[in-house]
């Protein structure tokens, strides 16, 4: 039987052409919005400011904000060859692109929601304070219950005190982290000190038969869930009296409560799960003498009921836990929430909150503030905004599938805010003192945003010495910026000159003594310079644009100033 496929060869053909056409489109886009820049700024394109433009003109592009960059990079170095003419003349072949309206990343609606009546909660483990990872639940459940008008819990799951346990200080922390973010939660809870409501739920479920005292051998008893079989304890008739045991006789390992489920559930992990445990010594900061200790599914029930959330977002590795809770609210006779389940937001080079404490108390850290780490303490330090943080995690999106994003699309969304509100200067690293012959009797006058006059300049009187970092060329032009012309170290004029192809490069003047400068970068190396004299009108926590090099935060002051590097 012959079959005709033919119109396969069609469809192939007509995808590869709609790929090509979005792969024109999008060099077009970068052409044509580096060249925008570049006028822009006198002729002279600034690559991440660019970069910003493109990734706001079409976000699709975020994913590939890697090799946008490595594009625009080489694109620049071309465009900025050109006079400012031709750049002009360029650009009205293309046609010019009209930047996008900003607008806020789109919210979603929650299923049976009561304007006034919403609650939903963050839950997070007090065992160190919040990274960039943990902060989508906490962004997506507070701007939710703010959209309904709701109520917004925060609630300390802290009733692990041997494994993952939580440290005394970051309670305070993640707090901190929440109200940096603009997130104030209308009521705090805190696990620890609920024990004894615990116990009183676990009594009722074991007086009506739905929970019991497990004795068995932890090993057999895998084995025996996973065959569907019940042991001798699950029908004992003094169950009441073996919980009791729990906290006077029966040691760690030798005694569990669990919960009644169907035997036959598809999932072996919802079978008769465990809600119970005892551990001996407890290394929990707030309580160190209880014994007998909620797991995190019957805790979080019990929780989800007493403060009448309505609503649950969790991670879709989750959600084994509502299938185990629901047999709790059923046997209750409650209301199970709505849960709506995300996918893992992967950020590439953040490490583990596990592993970034073994590499605290190692000593290979610094802190939790350390600028290698994604925690929000470490972002905020290096001069990251909060709002950029809430635009960079809603545009993320919630949905069951994992993604994968760069530190880079964060660094995209934080340019958006920071380059219009930071003041330029200029930092030399590796200064070099060089002279120019001929320097007439000058001035110069550079704002401190190149956007906004009504903010000032920074005026300069020089001399014929100067302090760069560049290494100049034989034969070839110079500009030194806001000021000079000059080739050979002999100066050739003061206006700029778009005619004139020259490199911009930055300078200090040494007629007023610069300041000295450490700027610690993200992977902890330390690099040192000087900054113009104008810097000390900076604050501390002020971010700033060293130009030509990056964004920068002043951290403090002093006889050397010290800056963490946000980004280029």
């Amino acid at each position: 039987m012959f079959i005709n496929l033919s119109f396969l060869g069609k469809e192939i053909s007509l995808y590869r052409k709609i790929k090509e056409l979005k792969r024109m489109e999008t060099k077009k886009l970068i052409h044509v919005l580096t060249l925008q820049n570049a006028i822009k700024y006198n002729g002279k394109a600034e690559v991440n400011s660019t970069l910003g433009q493109i990734l706001s003109a079409n976000p699709e592009l975020r994913s590939k904000a890697k090799e946008i960059k490595e594009s625009v990079e080489k694109l620049v170095v071309d465009i900025n060859t050109l006079s400012l003419e031709e750049q002009k003349k360029i650009l009205k072949k293309l046609g010019e692109i009209k930047a996008p309206e900003k607008k806020e990343p789109k919210s979603i609606e929650l299923k049976n929601a009561v304007v006034g009546k919403v609650v939903l909660r963050f839950a997070p483990n007090p065992n160190g304070p919040l990274s960039l990872g943990h902060s989508r639940q906490a962004i997506w459940n507070y701007d939710l219950a703010q959209k309904y008008k709701g109520k917004f819990i925060l609630r300390f799951d802290d009733t692990d005190p041997k494994i993952k346990v939580p440290l005394k200080d970051a309670y305070e922390w993640i707090k901190e982290d929440l109200a940096w973010l603009g997130i104030q939660p209308k009521e705090v809870i805190i696990q620890s000190q609920r024990l004894q409501t615990y116990y009183e739920y676990a009594e009722q479920l074991i007086k009506n038969h739905h929970a019991y005292v497990c004795t068995c051998d932890s090993e057999k008893k895998r084995e025996e869930l996973l065959k569907k079989i019940a042991c001798v304890c699950r029908n004992a008739k003094d169950t009441i009296e073996e919980w009791k045991k729990m906290f006077t006789k029966y040691k760690e390992g030798e005694a569990i409560l669990r919960i009644k489920t169907d035997l036959e559930y598809k999932n072996p992990a919802v079978r008769d799960f465990p809600a119970f445990r005892i551990i001996d010594k407890s290394k929990h900061p707030l309580d160190k003498k209880s014994k007998v200790w909620p797991l995190l599914n019957f805790a979080s029930a019990i929780d989800d009921y007493e403060t009448k959330v309505t609503h649950i977002i969790r991670g879709i590795d989750l959600q084994v836990s509502d299938e185990r809770q629901k047999y709790i609210y059923e046997y209750f006779k409650w209301t199970y929430p709505h849960t709506y389940y995300n996918g893992k937001l992967i950020i590439k080079g953040i490490k583990s909150t596990s592993e970034t404490k073994r590499l605290i108390e190692k000593g290979e850290l610094s802190g939790w503030d350390d600028p290698r780490l994604g925690t929000l303490r470490a972002l905020k330090k290096r001069g990251f905004q909060p709002v950029a943080i809430r635009n960079f995690i809603k545009k993320a999106r919630l949905n069951k599938s994992e993604i994968q994003v760069s530190i880079e699309n964060l660094e995209a969304e934080n340019r958006t805010i920071v380059e219009p509100i930071a003041n330029r200067y200029f930092f030399i690293k590796n200064p070099k003192k060089i002279k120019i012959k001929g320097v007439p009797e000058l001035t110069s006058k550079a704002p401190l945003h190149p956007d906004d006059p009504k903010r000032g300049y920074r005026v300069h009187k020089v001399s014929e010495e100067f302090y760069i970092e560049d290494e100049l060329e034989k034969n070839k032009n110079y500009r030194l910026m806001h000021l000079l012309n000059l080739k050979n170290n002999i100066f050739i004029s003061e206006e700029y000159d778009p005619n004139l192809k020259t490199k911009q490069i930055h300078w200090i003047s040494l007629t007023v003594e610069p300041i000295n400068v450490e700027i610690i970068m993200p992977d902890n190396s330390r690099i040192k310079g000087i900054a113009e004299h104008y810097i000390e009108n900076v604050k501390e926590e002020e971010v700033i644009q060293f130009e030509r090099f990056g964004f920068c935060k002043l951290d403090k002051k002093g006889k050397m100033y010290i800056f963490y590097f946000t980004h280029k």
